[in-house]
């Protein structure tokens, strides 16, 4: 089922495409790598790949647990098929166990930026677009380690892979690794100290701003769409959109990404079509849509989150106040819903971000 209507302006959306706003990487040397041996590897356990990675960057910094401390917070259910990069920032925010830790992620993230967080002794957990042999589409988290601009090389820590074949790093290239990062919109989370808060500022320079990060975002997707015309470019506009609240852009990027096919997992990771729904008024759309990703998984509170939305904005109160409830009893400390159940129960409702802020 293809659940946006099908939309032909697509042309003049692309004019006027922003230049390249990525911030250079002054005076950085042109290879670096974090100390490995700080990185307390796990391979991840079943669907597993945010918590472990979230775990692995931690010990960098001392953390000492293992996967499942984590986990136990950020997914409850075993059976969880989604963290998103703001619950993973939430975790190292919010836990009291994790003091003078700080952790922020951004969209439309550039090679670039990862070497210098690199560069300057941090990981980085990028999420990517990923594909087993023998297996479906699927997105996968990963730990950024070092780089090399010479040989256009990154290495990483990936909980499903492993360390490589010396243990320090899986290396791919630099084409190879933005080809897969790109099916996320090159979203990225890097974890520091408070104290190298001014520091991390200026490495992120404008992305400090998640609102420029989204307009540097929607920049490159409108270049890609416009010179590459694929699924991946219209659904990071859509996605950039959204995060920037233009719903009826967004809807029109959407429109053309489904009508291209997408992989049946990509809601499992993704809200931005629910979102976008939601604010355009298309609320049977939006139930159908959750109904379909249902049917592949019933292990996502967001699709209860969303479906319960535009239950509510439909006048069906009780229904709406279920599918809240049934998203707080797989997760209860996911806070869109929390937030969500106060509004329907108190009688003021507004929807939630999709990417969580």
């Amino acid at each position: 089922m293809r659940p946006f209507r099908p939309v032909f302006a697509l042309v003049v959306l692309l004019a006027g495409l922003a230049l390249s706003v990525a911030p250079a990487r002054a005076q950085d040397p042109s290879t670096a790598r974090l100390d490995h041996y700080r990185l307390k590897f796990e391979f991840q356990t079943w669907c597993n790949c945010g918590p472990a990675n979230l775990t692995m960057a931690l010990s960098y910094f001392g953390w000492q647990p293992d996967q499942h401390t984590a986990e136990a917070w950020l997914k409850p259910s075993v059976e969880d098929r989604n963290v998103s990069p703001a619950e993973l920032a939430r975790y190292v925010l919010e836990q009291d166990e994790l003091p003078g830790l700080r952790a922020l992620w951004r969209y439309g993230g550039t090679i670039d930026l990862i070497t210098a967080f690199i560069t300057a002794d941090l990981p980085v957990i990028v999420e990517s677009g990923f594909q087993p042999d023998g297996e479906e589409w699927m997105g996968h988290y990963k730990t950024v380690i070092g780089y090399d601009d010479a040989a256009q090389t990154i290495w990483v820590f990936d909980t499903y892979q492993g360390q490589g074949p010396t243990y320090d790093g899986i290396a791919t290239t630099y084409g190879e690794f933005d080809r897969w990062w790109r099916h996320f919109n090159y979203v990225f989370l890097v974890i520091y100290p408070q104290e190298r808060e001014d520091e991390v500022a200026a490495i992120l320079g404008p992305y400090g701003d998640p609102a420029y990060a989204a307009e540097a975002a929607l920049a490159t997707a409108q270049d890609e769409a416009a010179r590459r015309d694929d699924r991946w470019a219209w659904f990071n506009a859509g996605t950039s959109a959204a995060k920037l609240g233009r719903y009826d852009e967004a809807a029109i990027y959407y429109d053309e990404a489904f009508r291209q096919e997408l992989p049946f997992r990509m809601l499992w990771y993704q809200f931005g079509p629910f979102e976008t729904l939601y604010h355009t008024g298309r609320y049977d759309e939006l139930i159908a849509l959750a109904d379909t990703v249902a049917a592949t998984t019933p292990y996502l509170e967001e699709t209860h989150l969303w479906r319960g939305l535009a239950l509510h904005a439909l006048g069906r109160q009780a229904e709406a106040q279920a599918e809240i409830e049934a998203a707080l009893a797989f997760n209860a400390n996911n806070q869109a819903a929390l937030d969500t159940y106060a509004r329907i129960t108190s009688g003021a409702v507004a929807a939630p971000d999709a990417a969580g802020d």
